[in-house]
């Protein structure tokens, strides 16, 4: 059962009308933490999750939603400046940059269109145009550079006719999907109706369908992850960003848990409980990486088709979050016609352990000199549901 977080208000002011004394204030507000109902409502209903917690600004319920936004690691590296009731700026949050396994910052900036093309999605919805200036005040040049210069400065005006993007209302059934693969691959038609449907408007999608081209891409993949294993720093972000517990997944509201790992019930309990540490030595033993990679390998050979998100000619921050803003469109497609989505991009990172893997599937899907992959991700099918928390707003907020 979803609790709606209006339930909160009643129960004080009933509680009080009743005469019943509580105390201390600590209590309440330890009563009605930020729990999984609350991550589960933000998805299901963004907007009216968004009213009950007070907020009427178009602007404001904008901004909530598209925290909902993909983002590597559930790191959520957005800082936005309010500007007026009808804008804001969007900023990188230098503090929540990955450089061991994203130097270049590429990821980072796929984060950021996938934020820009969410809040486009729900101002359209609330019957609003959308205006987004990329860069106004220049790239930012350092980590220091990045609360000075501003991703996008967003802006929206009233619509005057009632035309919709309907994707935004798949938003209720968008995860990152992690769970092994069931049914037959996915054909040609399911991919070119998703395709059709996400309506890419800067990059372009190349598909790998049927079991023999799958079958080629699957060892590059699985090295590609296993070298990031091996690596210490590249390793260690997994590590730092992983909530074991559900206090503290609830309590920060950000990172990497079981749930969205597809555990769940019995299995869950177990693994949370006797098979899993954050223990610096454990989680770099040869056993855990053992582990990890098999459980990875069985994500990977259960891919019912890959997508390549690619783009052509320049590989510039701009492209980067063109590039996210197409990812959010084709990822709300895909939960439209009820495809599991999981990216996969460990051997498209800039750092020294992905070196040659881009090349090798580059090769194997016959890209043009020209070309980059951007982002890669398996299809396929999946009935495991969960959804992963978001900061409060105003932990966003510059």
């Amino acid at each position: 059962m979803i609790i709606n977080p209006l339930s909160r208000k009643k129960f004080i002011k009933n509680t009080l009308l009743s005469g019943i004394l509580i105390s201390p204030a600590t209590e309440i507000t330890k009563l009605f933490a930020y729990e999984k109902y609350d991550a589960i409502s933000h998805r299901e209903d963004p907007i009216g999750f968004g009213k009950s917690l007070g907020y009427s600004l178009p602007i404001d319920l904008i901004l909530l939603t598209a925290t909902l936004a993909p983002n590597s690691h559930n790191t959520q590296p957005w800082k936005i400046k309010k500007i007026s009731e009808n804008a804001f700026e969007l900023y990188g949050d230098p503090n929540r940059l990955l450089p061991s396994i994203d130097p270049k910052e590429r990821q980072f900036y796929h984060s950021q269109g996938t934020f820009l093309e969410l809040a486009y999605l729900t101002a359209d919805s609330l019957m609003y145009n959308a205006n987004i200036d990329l860069f106004p005040k220049g790239i930012p040049k350092s980590k220091d550079d990045l609360l000075r210069r501003p991703v996008a400065r967003f802006s929206i005006s009233a619509k005057h006719e009632c035309k919709h993007d309907f994707l935004f209302f798949a938003i209720k059934n968008r995860m990152m999907n992690r769970d092994v693969y069931s049914g037959d691959y996915l054909n040609t038609e399911i991919l070119n109706e998703i395709q059709t449907y996400a309506g890419l408007q800067f990059i372009s999608a190349k598909f790998q369908t049927g079991e023999e081209a799958i079958a080629r891409l699957n060892p590059i993949i699985v090295e590609a992850f296993d070298r990031e294993l091996k690596s210490i720093p590249a390793n260690e972000v997994t590590r730092i960003w992983f909530r074991l517990k559900d206090s503290e997944l609830y309590q920060k509201r950000d990172g990497l848990c079981l749930e969205g790992n597809a555990l769940s019930g019995l299995k869950l309990w177990f693994v949370r409980n006797f098979f899993m540490s954050l223990d610096h030595d454990f989680w770099h033993s040869d056993s855990t990486r053992k582990l990890t990679l098999d459980s990875f390998r069985k994500q990977v050979e259960s891919s019912k088709a890959y997508v390549c998100f690619i783009s052509n000619g320049s590989d510039s921050q701009k492209v980067w979050i063109e590039t996210g803003r197409d990812f959010m469109r084709f990822s709300l497609a895909c939960a439209a016609k009820g495809i599991a989505f999981h990216t996969m991009n460990q051997s498209l990172q800039d750092n020294e352990e992905s070196k040659g893997f881009h090349e090798q599937i580059a090769k194997e899907i016959g890209l043009k000199n020209n070309q980059r992959i951007q982002l890669l991700a398996r299809l396929g099918r999946s009935d495991y549901m969960f959804s992963s928390p978001r900061r409060d707003l105003k932990d966003i907020l510059l």
